[in-house]
């Protein structure tokens, strides 16, 4: 079990602070270059969720990730920023990412590429349970995959950071497909387990200079937390992001998987921490809250069979605001189908609607409340 956790200051995005906490990170685990034994070809997968400007706290900074390229690139690495995000995977809509995010200067001042390859390949994994994952090409071809990630809540899964990111891995509108075939809350965190192990990143970074909490992953509210966390692995990562953000791992269901089959300890204080001291936050980041998340809690502890009937009568729908464009988003995204654009606006049909928030994700103007 690899337990090790490497920490760096970190307050603010200005580049000379973002250089030297990423250059201290990886000179705490022995150099960017031990990376490079397993070949030169590194993907660096950032959370790149939708085409939104980065002081929203959304997506991963392209500051972080121009330093990391920076790093790679240096020691002679060919690398390559790739990420699938929400709704569909086609080259004009990674253009419109890549934009909005920060990443096409990244990438010019790193020398690094942008992937718009949408192509991507089924591979077998053995986890929880047999699985078949499509996986985007770029990862599958890279020789050596650094994950960054962002720390923010989740309405549907209490914490993202590292193990989710992983997530973006899998093709466009597939992951739609995963929701509706896994529309629990248990079942879906079970499948990100597996697939985190299944793709089995080298490096994990999350990006916790500022991220997000409350109705997180996309509508939260922006925290100022100042530090960059790292480790070999994303699990291991993600404890240590949660203990330091005052989050309780126990209500994580990614977290409480990984720990029951052995892949990270229970508690943040089995750890062993390297590199800048960093303490939790004198101000904890405030979860998803509310009436659903206290029902689905209970609704967790039944049997399969009973949950997602009873997720639809005590869970209540997204509901859609006026600040509704009508840009459609939502209903492309969800996996369900049950969102509809009808006069300019989207409306939630309840008897259809999984509750799994994909449409709460995915609006770029924060329209769906939960």
């Amino acid at each position: 079990m690899e337990n090790r956790v490497f920490a760096a200051s970190c307050p603010d995005y200005r580049p000379e602070e973002v250089r030297q906490a990423v250059a201290r990170i990886f000179e705490a685990c022995g150099g960017a270059g031990r990376f490079l034994k397993k070949g030169r070809r590194v993907l660096i997968k950032p959370n790149l969720l939708l085409a939104r400007e980065p002081e929203a706290a959304t997506t991963t900074h392209p500051e972080i990730v121009e330093a990391v390229a920076e790093l790679f690139a240096a020691q002679g690495a060919a690398v390559t920023i790739a990420d699938s995000p929400g709704g569909p995977y086609n080259p004009l809509m990674l253009s419109r990412v890549y934009r909005q995010c920060g990443m096409e200067q990244a990438a010019r001042r790193a020398g690094a590429r942008l992937n718009r390859d949408c192509s991507s390949s089924p591979v077998h994994f053995d986890g929880y349970k047999p699985r078949d994952f499509e996986i985007i090409r770029p990862v599958l071809q890279a020789d050596v995959v650094i994950n960054i990630a962002k720390m923010k809540t989740h309405m549907l899964t209490y914490f993202t950071g590292a193990v989710k990111n992983l997530y973006g891995t899998v093709p466009g509108l597939q992951k739609a497909a995963y929701h509706s075939h896994m529309p629990g809350q248990q079942e879906f965190c079970r499948m990100l387990v597996d697939l985190c192990r299944c793709v089995h990143p080298d490096f994990s970074l999350i990006d916790g200079v500022e991220g997000m909490d409350g109705r997180g992953p996309s509508g939260g509210r922006v925290r100022k937390a100042g530090f960059l966390l790292a480790s070999e692995s994303p699990f291991a990562a993600d404890l240590a992001a949660m203990h330091l953000c005052g989050l309780n791992p126990e209500r994580s269901p990614v977290h409480t998987f990984a720990s029951a089959q052995g892949f990270v300890p229970a508690e943040a204080k089995r750890l062993e921490w390297l590199g800048d001291p960093v303490v939790p936050l004198a101000e904890p980041f405030v979860p998803a809250a509310g009436r659903s998340r206290r029902s689905e809690s209970v609704i967790n502890r039944l049997p399969g069979g009973l949950r997602q009937p009873l997720r639809r009568v005590f869970i209540a729908p997204p509901r859609v605001s006026e600040r509704c464009i009508g840009c459609g988003r939502c209903a492309r995204a969800c996996p369900a189908h049950a969102i509809v654009v009808q006069n300019g606006k989207a409306r939630v049909q309840p008897g259809g609607c999984i509750r799994c928030y994909c449409c709460h994700e995915l609006c770029p103007v924060r329209a769906i409340e939960i």
